[in-house]
């Protein structure tokens, strides 16, 4: 079990507690600093999930009372809890499984009576699933349900805000292959996730998938926002092919002027447990040698070199008669 100060932050007086024996020390101690430090002694009790899955489920309600689901997403492959890789459907369950949390979802939405797109997230472990919290909103990872169920989640929200119907049932929406969305980030994985800042030079990205990036070349990229720079997006008829899509593309990305996490993000999909859909949101902090490694792409980084220098001779020799023909030569 875990024992933690009702007032208290991450890690601030938590105490994991795995033999009985030792449990009223823990509670002492607990005691103790949750009224030095937050001027609160009372704790919380719960059960503490030694290797958790984060599973969720997207759901649609509207105004006559019509609640569906869109099916789960995989959200485990975290770095600081927040997720960096996430996929559809989850290859943690079984149809049984999915046909549990998907309708525990759709009862919670229709309990608050839920009238938008929305997003219900369980806590996973050992063929067993807890609500965490429920997301109000669409989240960064839609875009991998939109391609397994080829529905349109922004038009549905704005639909369902304008108090129009939804179009379909649940016996309507299908499951269709399966998709995997990387986050690209401004920053450094292996010093310890830092943000990294630059001149977009120059910035090319791969065919066949889905990009959904908000950058241009020349933008300048600093610390002042969130580092991610864009979300490539793979869809295939299943989970192997759309890995394999997904590193491809990855490594594919030319992206020169500032640092990224592509190779990360390329080392993580070609990670053993990865592959083999055997991982939980401590999986990275267990496993601090995929976050190592050089942050370049080897050869696609070397011919992106020197296709900016290409660009900028010939950028260089364009403008020589143009500026003797200003001079009146």
């Amino acid at each position: 079990m875990l024992v933690k100060p009702s007032g208290g932050a991450a890690g601030k007086g938590m105490r994991i507690v795995r033999d009985v024996d030792a449990l009223e020390g823990a509670i002492e101690q607990a005691r103790s600093e949750g009224q030095r430090y937050f001027g609160d002694h009372r704790l919380y009790v719960e059960r503490y999930i030694e290797n958790p899955r984060h599973i969720e489920v997207q759901v649609l309600g509207d105004s006559f009372g019509n609640i569906v689901h869109l099916f789960e997403r995989e959200c485990s492959v975290q770095r600081r809890f927040q997720k960096i890789i996430e996929e559809a459907p989850s290859p943690a369950l079984s149809p049984e499984l999915r046909k549990r949390v998907c309708e525990t979802a759709v009862g919670i939405a229709r309990a608050a009576d839920y009238q938008n797109a929305g997003t219900v997230e369980f806590i996973f472990d050992a063929g067993e699933f807890y609500s965490l919290e429920m997301n109000t909103r669409l989240q960064v990872e839609h875009p991998v349900t939109e391609m397994i169920s080829g529905i349109d989640l922004v038009a549905e929200q704005v639909y369902a805000t304008a108090g129009r119907e939804l179009g379909f049932a649940q016996s309507d929406i299908v499951s269709n292959g399966h998709a995997i969305e990387v986050r690209l980030y401004a920053e450094a994985p292996e010093p310890g996730y830092v943000p990294t800042s630059g001149k977009v030079l120059l910035l090319e990205y791969p065919s066949g998938v889905r990009i959904d990036s908000g950058i241009t070349q020349g933008q300048p990229i600093t610390t002042a926002f969130d580092p991610m720079l864009a979300e490539i997006i793979a869809h295939s008829p299943t989970r192997t092919l759309a890995t394999a899509t997904a590193n491809h593309a990855i490594q594919g990305v030319i992206l020169l002027g500032c640092e990224t996490n592509a190779s990360f993000l390329a080392r993580i999909l070609a990670d053993e447990s990865f592959v083999r859909g055997q991982f939980h949101t401590g999986h990275l902090e267990e496993n601090p040698h995929i976050a190592g490694g050089n942050s370049a792409t080897g050869l696609p980084a070397f011919l992106a070199s020197a296709a900016l220098l290409t660009r900028q001779v010939r950028e260089s020799a364009d403008a020589v008669p143009a500026l003797h023909a200003s001079l009146g030569h």
